[in-house]
């Protein structure tokens, strides 16, 4: 299963942005391999993809964030891509939190 957090960072022990869209980072964390990779926030390298296209075209399954928009909340819904809500930890203890079931998931009820 992969997992990803929008992150400034670039390792498993920087913090979860606020807000996804404005992230700079996305660290995909697998968590049969237990590796990660971070890649630029499309957005913020000006290419024509939205975040949650790119995120499902790596194959996100979970994304774990504080706070997203309607639009890009709709988009993980059509991708079938489930939300989590963050905790106020490093990724690396929000992805334990996350494994250990102890997240809890956003639904668009929870949001708007």
């Amino acid at each position: 299963m992969k997992v990803a957090v929008p992150t400034n960072g670039e390792n498993l022990e920087d913090l979860i942005v606020s807000h996804f869209g404005r992230a700079r980072n996305y660290l995909i964390y697998d968590t049969d391999t237990k590796n990660f990779e971070v890649f630029p926030n499309p957005e913020v390298v000006d290419k024509e993809e939205s975040p949650p296209e790119f995120l499902n075209k790596m194959g996100v399954n979970i994304v774990i964030c504080f706070n997203l928009g309607q639009k890009a909340f709709e988009k993980f819904e059509d991708f079938r891509i489930k939300i989590y809500e963050a905790l106020e930890k490093n990724i690396a203890e929000n992805i334990k939190d996350f494994q250990n079931r102890k997240l809890r998931e956003l639904k668009k009820e929870n949001i708007f």
